[in-house]
């Protein structure tokens, strides 16, 4: 696609519009208005059914099966999104997985817990997102043009999780419940298990408490081989107390601790962990997130729909050393207010959505000698307004952000960007399904941390930008697309969707920090000098008749640095995104009897060859993956099994958005020559049983 110049609005309507969103902050506490949950929900079975009207919702949006992740016995993020046509997540090490979304590294990324911002900067090597697949009821991906609402530095998309509450666990008429449950694999020489308690403390109040553990050995790949760095210990908690509807007052408050331990500190690449000084590496990881989310949508009073978060996220990286112990840290502090308006003008209906949020990160590296921080806050004011017209709904919005980042060296950045949105969908013909879209956005970030375990890089002879003035990231992104959806098409009662979209996004100005390498500093941040590209399309469509389902999503992706070379995960691309094969996956599930469901999902992926020079090809491979479910008792939500056998042939293969380099030089863990990269697991079994009182 052509390039376009950004879009440009006059700084005196911009801070126009910030100012009457600013005023209207004062009298109203505002919200992002979101789906509402159905209390009678019940995982691992639920649906999280939306209560907005349609037009609400974003053409750009899509939600993951969440039902899926209990039936597949999820534990990390690659397996949350492996059906995904624009998101991949690579390295056989967990605590070393990374979020790509259509190419684009999760650093980059808005990514939210109950509304609390993730993708902490601690280590380039590791993790930046811990999630237990079991606790969420929703995973929202959103993939287009971002809407002022969504929040500060979407330069490549959003990801939002929200965590399930005790009505969505409890049978209609249940007061109380439990869960307690195992599961084992044995490629990976997985054992855990998970405890859970729910209960109703009066009509609209639940309590939920949440315990999952998972101990890991060494897995082996499709060659029988020991996967570094794959072993370790993960625990997973979560309380919250959830007051629903009592008034037109929806409370949500909710703790939830992440931990891993085990593995090396370069996390996606332990092979070149052989030296002298990272040999004796040792690591806990740690995610401590608490939320307060409050809503107050009054029965007849549409003009108010006002919810408030607040929350606070602290992500650490505990390094023990036999030279002495490390410690990497980043924490955030932050909120949102915000007020949807539901009104009608004329023929028009209006969904007007008004606030402010705010974040104050903070990110640290000590150890027994010394302790480096450093800071970066953003305000932002946001208006977006969604409309329908019969067959046309429309969404145009704009942010304001002001940004501030002090850098552990003394030195600082700060400013003001604008960001503006529009949306456009039409459904052309009324007796069909068929609906065309197109939307073009813009998103920004200035305040960005360095990565915490780089604190103590910062030279001398620092230099800042160009003369000292570093400007904000800024992402253009373009989409349009159709889908379609019909029944009855190739058989009485059966229905058929598909759905095309093409894509292009552009990130400028995207901000550079050297340091690569034990020896590594930073003696300069920069703004690259061309934009970082990543454009492509996606096909996907489904088929459904009685208790079959088949689904089907092909993409292609390419991705571009600013030197315009194929994007890698190391080098000059670290951090910014990854080049990826041509990627199928196919869906297949069927409901045998009430008691009995079966399912296989086929993951291809096409052969690589345009990279970086220097750098290895990347083999195409196809992976196989067989499920099965039981509910062995008369009641059927009250005991359930699930076998899946992942990788059924055996394939020795390594996921495209992983590292892998040649390499270099002899070390203790690596042969100069040798092809290195963090392969899957081979074929692996996997057996769970709940029981559910």
């Amino acid at each position: 696609m052509d390039t376009l110049p950004p879009l440009r609005l006059k700084k005196r309507r911009i801070l126009s519009v910030s100012f009457i969103t600013t005023a209207c902050a004062v009298v109203t506490p505002f919200v992002f208005a979101q789906d509402t949950e159905d209390s009678s929900l019940r995982l691992p079975e639920q649906t999280v059914k939306a209560q907005q009207q349609e037009f609400e919702d974003s053409p750009h949006t899509h939600h993951v099966d969440v039902e899926r992740l209990q039936k597949t016995m999820a534990k990390g993020l690659r397996d949350v999104f492996v059906t995904e046509p624009s998101v991949q997540v690579g390295s056989g090490s967990r605590n070393g997985q990374k979020i790509m979304l259509r190419g684009v590294e999760d650093l980059n990324l808005n990514i939210q817990i109950d509304g609390a911002r993730q993708g902490a900067n601690t280590f380039h090597h590791q993790g930046r997102v811990q999630v237990d697949p079991y606790l969420y009821k929703q995973v929202s991906v959103d993939t287009g043009p971002a809407a002022a609402d969504v929040g500060p530095g979407a330069l490549g998309g959003s990801v939002r999780f929200t965590t399930v509450d005790a009505q969505d666990l409890l049978h209609p008429g249940q007061t109380t419940g439990a869960r307690l449950g195992a599961q084992f694999e044995d490629k990976t020489r997985t054992h855990g298990g998970v405890a859970s308690a729910y209960t109703l403390l009066n009509d609209s109040t639940g309590l939920l408490g949440y315990v999952r553990t998972l101990d890991s050995g060494t897995s082996k790949d499709g060659k029988g081989k020991r996967i570094q760095s794959t072993d370790g210990d993960n625990r997973s908690y979560l309380f919250k107390l959830s007051m629903l509807e009592k008034d037109g007052h929806s409370l949500r408050i909710a703790a939830e601790r992440n931990t891993n331990s085990g593995g090396t500190l370069r996390a996606n690449m332990p092979w070149q962990t052989g030296n002298d000084i990272q040999a004796d590496d040792d690591q806990e990881t740690f995610r401590d997130t608490v939320t307060v989310n409050h809503r107050y949508q009054p029965t007849g009073q549409p003009f108010v729909d006002v919810e408030t978060t607040v929350y606070h996220n602290v992500s650490r990286l505990e390094l023990y050393r036999d030279k002495g112990d490390e410690t990497y840290e980043t924490r955030s502090l932050g909120g949102s207010v915000r007020n949807t308006s539901r009104f009608a003008l004329g023929p028009i209906q209006h969904a007007l959505v008004t606030g402010f949020d705010h974040f104050h990160d903070r990110g640290s590296r000590w150890d027994s000698q010394d302790h480096y921080d450093e800071r970066a806050l953003n305000h932002g004011v946001f208006i977006q307004n969604r409309m329908q017209w019969g067959p046309v709904r429309l969404s145009v919005g704009g942010r304001g952000d002001f940004y501030d980042t002090n850098y552990a060296n003394g030195a600082g950045s700060k400013g003001e960007v604008y960001s503006p949105n529009a949306t456009i969908e039409w459904d052309p013909l009324s007796a069909i399904d068929l609906t065309l879209f197109a939307g073009y956005g813009e998103s920004a970030r200035g305040a960005k941390l360095n990565q915490a375990g780089w604190l103590q890089k910062y030279s001398s002879d620092f230099r800042l930008g160009k003369n000292g003035h570093l400007k904000p990231e800024y992402a253009q992104q373009r989409q349009l697309g159709v889908r379609w959806h019909d029944m009855s098409v190739l058989t009485p009662g059966d229905h058929l969707g598909l759905s095309f979209m093409m894509y292009n996004t552009h990130i400028r100005d995207y901000q550079i920090v050297p340091g690569e390498g034990m020896k590594g500093v930073t003696d300069h941040i920069r703004n690259a000098p061309g934009a970082v590209r990543s454009h492509g399309y996606e096909l996907a469509g489904h088929w459904g008749l009685n208790d079959v389902l088949l689904s089907m999503t092909y993409s292609h992706n390419v991705v571009r640095n600013w030197n315009g070379q194929p994007m890698d995960t190391s080098g000059e691309s670290a951090r910014v995104g990854v080049s990826t094969g041509d990627r199928l996956v196919l869906d297949a599930n069927w409901t045998l009897t009430p008691a009995l469901n079966a399912g296989y999902t086929l993951v291809a992926v096409k052969r690589l060859n345009d990279v970086p020079l220097g750098r290895p090809d990347k083999p195409g491979y196809g992976v196989h993956n067989l499920r099965l479910g039981w509910s062995p008792l008369a009641d059927l939500d009250r005991f359930q099994v699930n076998f899946v056998v992942e990788n059924l042939f055996d394939k020795h293969y390594a996921d495209h958005v992983t590292v892998r380099t040649v390499q270099t030089k002899n070390t203790a863990t690596a042969v100069a020559g040798q092809h290195y990269a963090n392969w899957e697991p081979g074929r692996t079994f996997k057996v769970s049983a709940d029981w559910f009182f």
